[in-house]
């Protein structure tokens, strides 16, 4: 992502600084899109409910994804975890027979996750999305067995809330783009990965309390 100054920035200066990154990128800019919230009017999720909801999300599309769906009842059970996904991931983890579109859906918050490992720390890059993301280092952190995530825990080392607002605004912005070429029957812009511009959008969205929703499934990414 574009280097960007270390101060605070204004909604107008993030604004400006993404729609440049847009254009560089040869990506179509609605410059009638509206600023984002300021920092001071945002409070970012803390540390344990991002570490909940990154072993919801882990154990959810793990099992989407041909690991041992049990395993994963299992662990989100005995650790307390259970309530804290949603009633679509509790439909699919707990499903005897989930249907095909709901795993395919749950498959796809691998890339929800990835952004929230990024956004606690666990990884130190962030490019913008044109290729799935790979989960390899962000993996070792979490539980091997039945162990208590204390590992999760201990790696965690939130980023500044500049660092992910200017994610979060440059995120509506290539949302915008690749929702335009699909009503316009063309491919995402800019070589994107759409379903990764969508799920980033939903996760930076949740972690910024967007319009104060706690449902996971409900979070708006609206454009």
């Amino acid at each position: 992502m574009i280097n960007k100054i270390e101060e605070m920035m204004s909604p107008e200066q993030r604004k400006e600084a993404s729609e440049l990154e847009l254009h560089k990128r040869g990506i179509r800019i609605n410059v009638q899109l509206h600023v984002i919230e300021s920092d001071e009017e945002v409070e970012l999720r803390t540390p344990d409910e991002v570490m909940q909801r990154m072993l919801a999300l882990w154990g959810v599309t793990g099992a989407a994804t041909g690991g041992d769906v049990a395993s994963y009842r299992n662990y989100l059970e005995s650790h307390g975890l259970s309530a804290c996904l949603s009633a679509q991931e509790y439909a699919f983890l707990f499903s005897d027979e989930p249907s095909e579109e709901l795993r395919a859906q749950c498959a796809q918050r691998q890339e929800s996750l990835y952004f929230l490992a990024w956004a606690a720390g666990l990884t130190d890059k962030l490019a913008v999305p044109t290729q799935a993301a790979n989960l390899k280092q962000v993996l070792k952190f979490f539980p091997h067995a039945m162990e208590a995530p204390e590992r999760l825990q201990a790696a965690l080392k939130p980023r500044r809330k500049g660092q992910v607002l200017d994610w979060s605004d440059l995120l509506y912005r290539l949302h915008w783009a690749v929702r335009h070429a699909h009503i316009t029957g063309r491919d995402a812009p800019g070589n994107l990965n759409a379903d990764a511009v969508r799920e980033w959008h939903q996760a930076a969205n949740w972690l910024c309390q967007y319009e104060e929703e706690n449902d996971w499934d409900k979070v708006s990414t609206e454009t």
